[in-house]
């Protein structure tokens, strides 16, 4: 396993994770804000509901003060199918209570769409007599007590009687979450007292279910602060709590209802993206590698190919490279033939690892003197040849003057073995094939050689 690629790949997979969890975080946390504004004007409206029936039942006391509950039954227009639930069974209902279920039946002839949740339910709580009056039954209230307990709703502040002083100044109250006395579901209550004669006679509520929090996940808790109640919306399931996107709302004079969308959420939530993420690249990563080292394993395997093994110059394969063929095509070169002067004498007298030591030396100078474009061949023994593009012919004869000069300098004139090398030179002409001017500079090597053995011959 290479760490190189664990390391780039945390890297970048971390870059592109935290790219990538920032705009979703957006997405979410946009999607929560408008979420949390959805609900928080679903309250807003209600307050607005309860409040106004509030007020229309004290409008409506005043203005049927001297009648019976049983006349103002008989004026009611029954609308929905309410239900009554009263402390002591069988009783009536009384003036104050018939006034409320009036006004409960023919709401919707007042404000709109008084009926339309399916998630609350909408009540009025007699304080006169101890009755509830429901906008639709519910079965489990039936013959049941609780709800009609003073103690009860004090302590969960469901119920204008929990009241402090002036809390009320508002004409709205709401509750601590709590368990409903009636089923396993979680609940608040939204209410607005109801005052008859100066005295608080009742109150409509709504109360209003959480089991659609629970089920996204989400809890309830409530702090008190500074004597205000902050009502919590969070997500107990993920660490760091506080280390969270905040919303606020005021939902009344002393309830502040906060919700927190924590941002662990999102990186627990989404944080398999950052495996995937993260395999994906060093996959990639690993892939590449295997392909470079194919590449250069490759490439190694043609260049041991084409390599002659004692100098590490070029062998007569490389003519049968295509690379080689066009580029000698394309461009006009100059062929310099090079022979070793005296190479089998010195393998004679010395020895053929001397003879080798011989061949390298050239081969080291021709490294040193040419280009790193030209093409230097060993073709046999101790025959060569430079093979450079573009290289104009006065220019190629200064470089083999320079390669001869560099063979002389070598390690071994210490030991008194004389070194050189003869060079024959031609310059390609168009439609010339590279056999043509290889055989050319041949020529004109052993020309070379010719005259030198001619001059050694007259000296003597």
């Amino acid at each position: 396993m290479n760490l190189k690629n664990i390391y780039l790949s945390f890297f970048f997979a971390a870059l592109l994770f935290i790219s990538s969890i920032t705009m979703i975080g957006a997405m979410l946390i946009s999607h929560e804000v408008k979420q949390f504004k959805i609900y928080t004007q679903g309250i807003s409206k209600t307050k607005q509901k309860v409040t106004l029936l509030g007020l229309l039942m004290e409008s409506e006391l005043a203005r049927y003060e001297g009648l019976t509950a049983q006349e103002i039954s008989d004026i009611t227009e029954f609308s929905i199918q309410d239900a009554i639930y009263a402390l002591e069974p069988g009783s009536e209902l009384d003036y104050v209570e018939a006034v409320a279920r009036k006004v409960l039946n023919e709401a919707e002839g007042y404000l709109s769409n008084v009926y339309e949740r399916i998630d609350v339910v909408l009540y009025f709580r007699s304080y006169t007599a101890n009755k509830l009056i429901l906008e639709s039954p519910i079965d489990e209230l039936e013959n049941l007590s609780a709800p009609f307990d003073i103690d009860w709703c004090k302590e969960t502040k469901s119920c204008v009687l929990a009241a402090w002083k002036n809390q009320l100044a508002d004409r709205i109250l709401i509750s601590q979450p709590f368990k409903t006395t009636y089923s396993d579901s979680r609940a608040f209550n939204v209410i607005s007292p109801v005052y008859y004669q100066g005295d608080i006679v009742g109150e409509f509520g709504e109360q209003i279910f959480l089991d659609s929090l629970t089920e996204e996940g989400k809890a309830l808790k409530v702090d008190i602060n500074n004597g205000n109640k902050h009502v919590v919306v969070y997500y107990p399931r993920y660490p760091w709590p506080d280390f969270a996107y905040t919303q606020t709302y005021v939902a009344d004079n002393n309830n502040l209802i906060v919700y927190k969308y924590p941002f662990s959420k999102i990186l627990i939530d989404f944080g398999f993206l950052f495996l995937i993420m993260f395999a994906s690249i060093y996959g990639y990563y690993s892939k590449a590698q295997e392909s470079k080292e194919s590449k250069i394993q490759l490439a190694n395997a043609i260049s041991d190919a084409t390599k002659d093994e004692l100098t590490g110059l070029f062998n007569r394969k490389v003519f049968k490279e295509q690379a080689f063929k066009n580029k000698i095509k394309m461009t006009p070169f100059t062929v310099i033939a090079i022979d070793g002067d005296r190479v089998k004498r010195i393998n004679d007298k010395y020895g053929h690892h001397v003879g080798d030591e011989v061949i390298v030396i050239i081969a080291d100078a021709m490294k040193k003197v040419f280009r790193t474009t030209d093409y230097l061949i060993r073709t046999g023994g101790d025959e060569f040849i430079a093979i450079l593009p573009r290289c104009s012919e006065s220019k190629s004869l200064m470089l083999a003057k320079k390669l001869q000069f560099a063979v002389g300098e070598n390690r071994l004139k210490t030991l008194n073995i004389d070194v050189s090398v003869s060079t024959g030179l031609a310059t390609s002409s168009e439609h010339e094939t590279l056999n043509d001017v290889i055989m050319r500079a041949d020529e004109d090597l052993y020309e070379t050689k010719r005259h030198r053995s001619d001059k050694v011959v007259s000296q003597s």
